[in-house]
């Protein structure tokens, strides 16, 4: 069988994780990356992100829900790990406050992180602006240290 010549074009999160999936994923390839910038010279690098998703009216939200749970399984499995540290990915608590109650106030994603809850009155309280607030764990990237370990997966060094 010939090796397989794939092209990812672009080297941030969505484009470096693609990479190492697919050089995991498909036997005999070899993945180039292409990019007018890379690590530590991408937008990704000076953005931390927090994994909350949102709603996009043209995908069904099963598929979207699909996705999260996914992509929070595979980011769990990171913070477990012994390398979690150096990769920059770790659990995170806090709130996301809302000027107006949103039109679904226990959004489709809420049985995917940890611990999901209504804040309460007493919390509110600390947000006078705000009425309406939602409590949850979920999972911190820091991507100045998640796209160099990407990176190195998609070129098969880890």
């Amino acid at each position: 069988m010939d090796t397989v010549c794939i092209a990812v074009v672009g080297a941030g999160v969505i484009g470096l994780s693609t990479a190492a999936c697919i050089s995991q994923l498909v036997p005999r390839c070899t993945v180039t990356v292409i990019s007018d910038r890379f690590t530590p010279d991408t937008t990704s690098n000076v953005a931390a992100g927090m994994l909350i998703p949102h709603k996009y009216a043209d995908t069904p939200v099963p598929t979207q829900k699909r996705w999260f749970r996914e992509t929070f399984e595979h980011l769990s499995e990171i913070a477990k790990s012994a390398e979690a540290a150096d990769v920059g990915v770790h659990l995170v608590s806090g709130w996301q406050i809302f000027r107006s109650v949103p039109a679904e106030e226990v959004p489709f994603w809420a049985d995917v992180v940890l611990g999901f809850r209504k804040m309460t009155e007493a919390e509110l309280k600390r947000f006078p602006q705000y009425v309406f607030g939602q409590a949850f764990t979920t999972l911190k990237c820091e991507t100045s240290a998640y796209l160099p370990w990407l990176e190195r997966r998609a070129i098969g060094l880890l």
